[in-house]
């Protein structure tokens, strides 16, 4: 996308970052900063700063960080080019041509969605209002839906003949190529028909709330497909969405916590229960995509998938999806092979409430009761085998607690001590899979300045005087300063040379948008959030000269240690070599712990 630079330093000028990460993040003012809690990370201490002066915000807690625009992106999970859309429209700025060119919104695409949103009000107005949908009211009402949720999620009827839907679409000015290509017609045998006859309608929408698909409930029970969802196509991946993403995202967000359904009529019961965080896979077991979705907005899921042996095998799936994407996965237990659709017609929407606070599982235990349902407990062996498969779980996958507990209910249920059960868990244990970076590693992009120490904390100021200084970058540029104390702040100092020698003069918020690597990103916040001190060309000396101090002072560590070695070894030449180097490098760092007025003379 090639949106004008001009364009860009316009909108960050017009946007309040504050004003636009309030309608995600409750923010306080704190000095000249505000601060709230991290919604990209569970905390309860506020870390995530907002700067108004800056226009940037950055979480010391998880290292988030950026301007406006990565904020938008990231919680939102949109592109550049929509985000900048989205901020021009909020601006009421006219988009460049360039953007229009290239924007998402094409004018096909924009056909799918009014041809959508239109067949939508006519399925819902054949269910609510005519005779032909009387049949499809009557099975929704018998099923426990209530004419308001009917309402709310806009529930339709698509009538059996063939060909009615496609005439009202067609008459509105839709073409028929229209119509196949998004998945409201089909051919069959050379005759054009509806896609959807005799069912149920469930309008899907996109993040942003815009029907671009449809899913079909067969009236009986016996039919096949039962379900029936529109085709792919550019504007309808099921791998790629979630049923109700667009209503239940403020609550997932609010409570940092997904239910996580198997079908549409579940979302439907539950959200009429009065639980809005709700949603569901489009017929599809949970995808990388999905969990990312999810992961925008939340820490926790509630897996509440049908209690039958699909349903088994689906949860297991989705706790290693939604555990590689750093979420944490709890499993509601649904009593006798229920699913939530049911267990609320038969209990009632306080019982479901109240199991999902009271009876949930860690990922551990249910892995562990659903190992215990398929051993083999008639024999010995099998018995042997559930309690290896049970210690291999423990070493792989739960936490010290979590493990102790574990141990001390099988040493219980076995007859066994609890210090065999942990030296047997031992021969299992591996490295930990690392779902996410732990933060002292992560610790060059996550600490300011002002929290780094010895040779890092001068890399940074090094950095960080780059960014905030024009004449400073031309300073270290001059001087060939190419390397750093650590390969991050060295990738970053790169760069900021090509910004700088691009475009000079431009604020350091602006450095921050044209960075795609997220540890980069991160850094680079941390660093405009720090205060830093006044910047001159002779400060920037100074920190070059503490920086080579640093190396030499490493290089005097080996001098010695190998000086050291040579006389137990008893080499003469080696030794009186090395003391030459040691008394050259102690000459050396002498000189430069001088005064900065002797280095002139």
């Amino acid at each position: 996308m090639n949106v004008p630079e001009t364009f860009i330093d316009t909108l960050r000028q017009k946007v309040d970052i504050v004003e636009v990460i309030s309608e995600y993040v409750p923010l306080r003012k704190s000095g000249r900063s505000y601060v709230g809690l991290c919604p990209f990370h569970n905390e309860r201490t506020p870390s995530f700063s907002v700067s108004p002066e800056r226009q940037v915000y950055h979480c010391f807690g998880c290292g988030a960080g950026g301007t406006v625009f990565r904020f938008l992106m990231d919680i939102e999970g949109i592109s550049f080019a929509e985000t900048v859309t989205l901020l021009a429209e909020r601006c009421g700025i006219p988009l460049p041509d360039s953007l229009h060119a290239s924007a998402p919104r094409s004018p096909k695409l924009e056909r799918y969605r009014q041809v959508h949103d239109l067949a939508a009000k006519a399925f819902n107005h054949i269910l609510m209002n005519t005779d032909a949908g009387v049949q499809a009211l009557h099975y929704l009402l018998s099923r426990g839906i209530s004419r308001t949720t009917m309402a709310n999620f806009q529930l339709g009827y698509a009538p059996p003949s063939g060909r009615a839907m496609m005439s009202f679409l067609q008459q509105k000015g839709f073409s028929a190529e229209d119509l196949i290509a998004c998945g409201l017609a089909v051919d069959l045998g050379g005759e054009l028909v509806d896609r959807f006859r005799g069912r149920v309608i469930i309008p899907i929408a996109d993040r942003r709330g815009q029907i671009v698909a449809f899913g079909a409930r067969a009236l009986d029970d016996d039919a096949k497909p039962k379900y029936l969802n529109s085709p792919e196509y550019e504007l309808f991946h099921k791998g790629r969405m979630l049923f109700n993403i667009h209503r239940a995202r403020k609550a997932i967000r609010r409570e940092r916590r997904a239910l996580l359904l198997e079908g549409y009529m579940d979302v439907l019961a539950v959200a009429q229960a009065g639980i809005e965080s709700a949603v569901a896979t489009l017929g599809t077991s949970l995808t990388e995509e999905q969990a990312q979705l999810l992961k925008a907005d939340c820490d926790k899921v509630v897996i509440a998938y049908d209690g039958d042996e699909a349903g088994r095998k689906a949860t297991v799936r989705a706790i290693d999806v939604l555990e590689q994407a750093g979420l944490t996965p709890v499993v509601l237990r649904l009593p006798d092979g229920m699913d939530p659709d049911e267990y609320i017609r038969a209990h009632g929407a306080r019982a479901f409430e109240r199991m999902l606070s009271e009876s949930t599982w860690t990922a551990v235990q249910f892995l562990i009761e659903d190992m215990r349902a398929r051993a083999e407990w008639v024999s010995p062996a099998g018995r042997t085998e559930f309690l290896r498969q049970v210690l291999r779980l423990l070493a792989e996958r739960a936490s010290p607690v979590e493990q102790e507990y574990q141990l001390r209910n099988l040493s219980q249920e076995f007859n066994l001590s609890v210090e065999t059960l942990k030296e047997e868990m031992r021969a299992f244990a591996k490295p930990l899979r690392r779902r996410s970076p732990p933060r002292e590693e992560v610790a060059p992009w996550a600490n300011s300045p002002r929290a780094a120490k010895g040779k890092d904390q001068v890399s940074l100021r090094i950095l960080q005087a780059a960014l905030f200084s024009q004449e400073a970058a031309e300073c270290l540029m001059e001087k060939g300063v190419t390397e750093l104390a650590h390969p991050l702040h060295t990738a970053l100092l790169s760069h900021v040379y090509s910004w700088r020698l691009e475009q000079p003069g431009q604020p350091p918020s602006a450095f921050l948008d044209r960075l795609e690597d997220e540890e980069l990103v991160r850094l680079a916040s941390s660093l405009l959030f720090d205060e830093p001190p006044e910047i001159s060309v002779e400060l920037v000396e100074d920190y070059l000269r503490a920086l080579e101090l640093f190396r030499l002072e490493q290089e005097l560590k080996e001098k010695v240690r190998a000086w050291n070695e040579a006389e137990a070894a008893g080499d003469v030449e080696k030794s009186r070599e090395m003391k030459l180097q040691v008394e050259w490098i102690q000459s050396q760092m002498a000189t430069m712990k001088q005064p900065r007025a002797l280095h002139a003379e």
